[in-house]
């Protein structure tokens, strides 16, 4: 995170910002804190190039990713190529605590007081960041349905609340595939960067990264921007820490008897950046003045008392740095999250070289120490207490897993922290469906996939983390509480019921799954497939006999193909798709069947499996959210009409959208969007479990640990990334259009005129949709997945899994959308 009135100082003071030509950096290693350079990305405005500026105004009204984020990233990825500059990205890992112990009445001793969070879990007391993104997004809707397009695409940017987290899969297959390094930090990427910057092999050269990395001791000269395509040549900028200091120091009032002519330490500058704010503890509360406090007099004040901290407490009775009712002698929440945020820069934790996390002073020689700077660290000057600071400590393993990007660090964030924290879909979760949805299937069932993702991971590390409590937080929810603290009468949290005997004993059923790679081998064979995935797995345990032998155990789990496999068929296991007799059960002979009338080449099998579970929790039907009508849905037809292509737009929204890399163009569909808020929470969620199902599988020795192929695994299992509203709003814009043109009934395909009106309304596709790659085989393509949806929903009915009246809806819709297919 920028400390905005240092890079204020910075833009006032050009001559402490240096550019050179980008080709100065050939022959080196640059780190780049990934998250930084993705948001540059997504920020970016000024560019000739075609790819360049991955801003999509419009990702907050469609959901998934930004559609020309990749090509804009393999056009950075060309030009260092070209320059010989190897680049070294390093994600961010687990967050650091943000809450600081409680002092204040009626807490008990340990616990967190929701009234003392210095970054509560949604960026205010009340929840006021929310409410405003939540309020722009409504306004913007608002502002569409009206034909106010500009305005509304104007509120809507900025307002997809999107992260690198979400990006972070596409980028890192970019950097398989271009063999390009990367490294997942186990806490902040600021800390592993001045790690491999400082460390005697120097593994990087350079760092490109936000300007609060100039808080670590030791840190010169940072890159702040690449101009990729900047002309004639790519250049870049950089700044000084000596420069920056050199420069205050001047121009800082003298103090008398003070050595060293105004000399400022590493320490006093470590300081002055905390208090004037960084990502984990706000600015200073008396420097949140309506005149921005500048950088200088946040020196100078720091200056006047010595240290951050004597500063600190020198207003520690301040009423605009004490929280309310907290005892006049205590130490204000200010004072002690200042010092925990102080030691998370001082004694950060790395990932080493020999694959164990320890502190930043440990793990590399520091230099010699500057006049008025601290003296070197040894191990018995390191806190006992940093789990304070950062989290209770992992297995190591664990951590090397991550750095590997074998997982994403959601779930090892909910265990570590006590919370899953649930964000406001981009739909606003208006809704009460949505809401049950998310917080009863998806978070507090004992047979959710958070549930059964903790479970994986607690029941194969310390017992300390088998009795941890761990509950949802949910925008929505006002008796949301954050552990350890009372709630209001008896409206206490339910807690994630990770250690429920039903879920525990899913996890351990799901050990019988050690299928021999002499099997997969033959599966492959027999089903003429070179990919290990939900049809080869469902497939190899079609019938009894196939069930039967996957029954037969291997000791050890070697090759990458067998991990994957087993990983799957675990994964379907906890979903309830098989049998503990490894046999179908009736979700697997639903997909199953979808899946064999298929085209292979469609690639259903991720949003098949989606449609079943939606099926499951009841929240794919055809009637209105909550009784109304959303924008961007059905537009003709009598009530029944309207069901059934309502129907038909869920269910074909649910696969991904074949588009060319440029922001998005079409219509939008508020309808949709709600309806993917679903498909999003249940895909991520889903995500995360199949990875710690790898994680698991890992730790519990079934198979050969030390692996190079971590991520090779990561790419081979399903829900690599978001689905946006794009293919339900190309199956309403042609059946609109077919319906605008045709005016009357359309009873049979073979009715006159209307193999012309189809034509006509696929005409009006391509000229709709110009960001689509081939839009009228996009079209059939959508429609074959509502046939395999069809064929699905038929097993199901047949075994008694559904309701007759969902059935009886999706006949209903079939017979609708027959006669008016192309």
């Amino acid at each position: 995170m920028t400390v905005k009135s240092l890079e204020t100082y910075l833009q006032q003071h050009k001559n402490l910002v240096q550019s050179l030509p980008l080709s100065t950096l050939s022959e080196t290693r640059l780190g780049i804190d990934a998250a930084f350079y993705l948001s540059q990305v997504l920020d970016s405005k000024d560019s000739t190039s075609p790819h360049r500026g991955a801003r999509e105004p419009l990702l907050a009204a469609t959901g998934g990713v930004p559609l020309s984020l990749a090509a804009q990233v393999e056009d950075d990825l060309r030009v260092l190529e070209k320059l010989k500059i190897k680049p070294v990205f390093v994600f961010p890992g687990l967050l650091p605590k943000k809450a600081s112990r409680a002092h204040g009445p009626g807490t008990p001793s340990g616990g967190i007081n929701p009234a003392t969070l210095s970054n509560p879990p949604f960026g205010g007391s009340n929840g006021t960041e929310y409410a405003d993104e939540m309020r722009e997004r409504r306004e913007a809707w608002e502002l569409y349905e009206r034909g106010q397009t500009e305005q509304a695409e104007t509120l809507f940017e900025g307002r997809s609340m999107i992260t690198h987290w979400e990006l972070w899969r596409s980028v890192l297959r970019m950097f398989r595939n271009r063999n390009v390094e990367f490294l997942v930090a186990p806490y902040t990427a600021a800390a592993q960067l001045v790690y491999l910057m400082r460390h005697q092999k120097a593994y990087i050269n350079a760092i490109y990264s936000s300007n609060d990395i100039l808080i670590f001791p030791s840190v010169d000269k940072i890159i702040t921007s690449i101009s990729f395509d900047a002309k004639p040549q790519p250049t870049f900028t950089f700044v000084s820490k000596r420069s920056i200091i050199s420069d205050l120091a001047s121009s800082l009032p003298s103090i008398p008897n003070m050595p060293q002519n105004n000399a400022i330490s590493d320490d006093l500058f470590m300081d002055s950046a905390i208090l004037a704010g960084v990502e984990h503890i706000s600015i200073f509360p008396p420097l949140a003045t309506p005149e921005v406090v500048t950088f200088p007099k946040t020196v100078e004040l720091v200056r006047h008392y010595k240290t951050g901290h004597a500063c600190v407490m020198a207003f520690n009775e301040d009423p605009r740095v004490k929280v309310p009712g907290t005892a006049p002698t205590s130490t204000s929440q200010y004072a002690d999250q200042f010092m925990r945020t102080r030691a998370m820069y001082k004694y950060s934790l790395i990932l080493s070289s020999d694959g164990t996390v320890q502190p930043l002073p440990l793990a590399v020689p520091a230099p010699a120490p500057a006049a008025g700077n601290s003296f070197n660290l040894t191990a018995a000057d390191i806190p006992q207490d940093l789990h304070e600071v950062f989290t209770h400590r992992l297995p190591d393993e664990i951590y090397f897993y991550l750095s590997r990007g074998l997982l994403s660090p959601h779930a090892l964030i909910w265990l570590t922290s006590g919370m899953v924290v649930e964000k406001p879909p981009l739909c606003n979760g208006e809704t009460s469906d949505y809401r049950r949805f998310i917080k009863e299937v998806i978070t507090e069932s004992v047979t959710g996939p958070r549930a059964m993702t903790l479970a994986l991971i607690s029941s194969v590390i310390h017992t300390f983390w088998t009795s941890r409590r761990v509950i949802g937080v949910f925008w929505f929810d006002q008796n949301s509480q954050v552990p350890g603290t009372p709630g209001p009468g008896q409206n206490q949290n339910k807690g994630i019921p990770h250690m429920s005997r039903e879920t525990t004993q899913a996890v351990e059923r799901i050990t019988s799954w050690l299928v021999p790679t002499s099997i997969i081998e033959d599966e492959l064979r027999l089903q003429m497939s070179s990919t290990i995935d939900f049809a080869l797995c469902l497939g190899a345990t079609s019938n009894g006999q196939r069930a039967g032998r996957t029954r037969n155990k291997s000791k050890f789990l070697e090759r990458k193909d067998e991990v994957v496999a087993n990983v799957i068929w675990r994964f379907l296991d906890l979903r309830g798709f098989l049998a503990p007799d490894h046999s179908h059960a009736p979700l697997a002979r639903a997909m199953y069947a979808a899946l064999k009338q298929s085209r292979t080449n469609d690639k259903f099998q991720d949003p098949l499996f989606l449609f079943l579970e939606l099926i499951r929790a009841g929240v794919l039907h055809w009637n209105l959210w909550g009784g109304r009508p959303y924008s961007g849905g059905p537009s003709f037809g009598d009530d029944d009409e309207k069901k059934c292509m309502l129907l038909v737009m869920r269910v074909i929204s649910l696969v991904p959208l074949n588009t060319k890399p440029q922001p998005w163009t079409a219509p939008l569909s508020r309808e949709l969007l709600a309806f993917n808020s679903f498909a999003r929470a249940l895909s991520r969620s889903l995500r995360t479990l199949v990875e710690t199902t790898a994680l698991n599988l890992l730790l519990r020795g079934d198979a050969n640990r030390a692996r190079e192929d971590l991520l090779d695994i990561a790419m081979a299992l399903p829900f690599q990334n978001d689905t946006n509203t794009g293919f339900g709003i190309l199956a309403k814009v042609y059946l609109d259009a077919l319906h605008a043109i045709y005016e009357e009934r359309i009873v049979s395909r073979d009715d006159p005129g209307v193999f012309e009106a189809k034509e006509s309304a696929m005409e009006c596709v391509d000229d709709t949709f110009e960001g689509v790659r081939g839009p009228r085989t996009e079209v059939e393509r959508g429609f074959r997945f509502w046939d395999a949806a069809l064929c699905a929903v038929r097993q199901m009915h047949a075994d008694g899994q559904i309701s007759p009246e969902l059935a009886d809806a999706f006949e209903s819709a079939q017979s609708w959308l027959e006669p008016r297919r192309p």
